[in-house]
């Protein structure tokens, strides 16, 4: 049984998922969700692994503090405290979307932190990133935007975001909308959005042809966002990469298809 705590790491409160014994791995969900997010490869995962998937934050039941760098660097920042607060030298990475760049983040600027990575439906470049949520870096109309997020707004970017369409249940709509509930979720989605895209975003790509880690990429036929093109323009960019293409999935594959994708998982982790 999963260890499901709320404690405070590097003075956040942070909702944290902590299953299994033996080396680490870290599971990094993406903009807008949560720890919820893994909630299939958790115990997969955890026959074999020590498995951490915390609530980053800003983001489900963790903290959401007003004045928090809600930026890639400032979330980079945080994981690397996260794994110093359980004295973890290193561990095996797990992100999906945002929580992918997260883990390419912490590679590039921490590479003794990350043995290696699986990238799940991640948009490592700028054109991948998620356009109906661009207003949000709008000044004025992007106020009303962060106003407007609820959700209805989780509910239809399910809808597009999955094959399974009964995976969007009211469970799965109403931990996605947790977040967006309060001001402060929706302050912090917001702040997340106007600074995802670094001013430096042309120089980073370039360095992606110097993270040597075992990386696998897994696109889903159906991920709209990154699509077969993102994910083998990353393999080609990352030197030690392998590309896997699933069919019937979309842009969360670890909910979406979680047998298959659990599957690749646990192959990749242990190679």
């Amino acid at each position: 049984m999963a260890y499901d705590k709320i404690l405070k790491v590097a003075g956040l409160k942070t909702h944290l998922l902590r299953q299994g014994k033996g080396e680490p791995v870290i599971l990094l969900h993406g903009l807008g969700a949560s720890s919820y997010s893994w909630r299939f490869a958790l115990p997969a995962l955890s026959d074999r692994y020590e498995v951490f998937a915390p609530d980053l934050p800003g983001f489900g039941r963790s903290e959401k503090p007003r004045d928090f760098d809600y930026s890639l660097h400032g979330l980079h920042t945080w994981i690397l405290k996260f794994m110093d607060h359980f004295g973890l030298k290193s561990a095996r990475f797990v992100g999906n979307s945002m929580g992918g760049v997260l883990a390419l983040w912490t590679a590039m600027e921490a590479p003794q932190r990350v043995e290696r990575m699986a990238l799940l439906g991640t948009p490592a470049y700028v054109e991948n990133r998620p356009r109906v949520l661009w207003p949000l870096s709008w000044p004025v109309i992007g106020r009303l935007y962060e106003w407007a997020l609820g959700e209805t707004v989780v509910r239809f970017i399910s809808k597009s975001t999955f094959v399974d369409q009964s995976k969007v249940n009211d469970e799965l709509v109403t931990e996605y909308g947790l977040a967006l509930r309060t001001a402060a979720g929706r302050r912090a989605m917001a702040q997340f959005v106007r600074c995802a895209i670094p001013s430096d975003h042309r120089e980073r790509i370039k360095r992606y042809r110097d993270v040597r880690h075992p990386v696998l990429v897994l696109v889903g036929d159906h991920d709209h966002m990154v699509g077969r093109m993102g994910g083998e323009r990353l393999v080609k960019d990352l030197p030690n990469a392998r590309f896997c293409f699933l069919d019937r999935c979309g842009h969360a594959p670890q909910e979406d298809a979680p047998e298959r994708v659990n599957a690749e998982l646990l192959l990749f982790l242990a190679a």
